[in-house]
């Protein structure tokens, strides 16, 4: 189960709606990112990191991350693997740029005009899977 936040601007209106959290499916989808991993989907270093350290332990959940360059907003699968090296697991944009994890009070900019989004008061309890 997670938390679904609208944020609006309030310059332009737009608004995004997005999810975060833990879902019932996390352990299938975990295990479906660690052969994801381990195919190279997400680049040799991840891929060498995970097949050194089998144990490792690969972790999901639903996360916020916005581009640098378009300013697309989503909610994504953040994936993370606890290894003894850092395995950087990083997000594709749909333009091609690196999308940034958005972490706890931390500013997301409006996709169209670029000012900041305010949380609005709507949060539910979400159940997507």
């Amino acid at each position: 189960m997670g938390k679904g936040f609208v944020y609006r601007c309030h310059k332009c209106g737009h608004e995004e709606e997005l999810l975060s959290g833990v879902g019932f499916m996390s352990p299938v989808e975990a295990d479906m990112e660690r052969e994801s991993i381990l195919a190279g989907i997400y680049g040799p270093n991840a891929q060498a990191a995970l097949v050194a350290h089998p144990e490792a332990h690969v972790r999901v959940e639903r996360a916020m991350y916005q581009c640098g360059a378009c300013g697309k907003l989503e909610s994504r699968l953040a994936v993370t693997v606890k290894a003894p090296v850092p395995v950087p697991i990083l997000q594709q944009c749909d333009c091609g740029a690196t999308m940034h994890r958005i972490r706890s009070g931390k500013d997301m900019l409006c996709p169209a005009c670029r000012e900041p989004l305010k949380k609005t008061d709507v949060v539910a309890v979400v159940r997507w899977d």
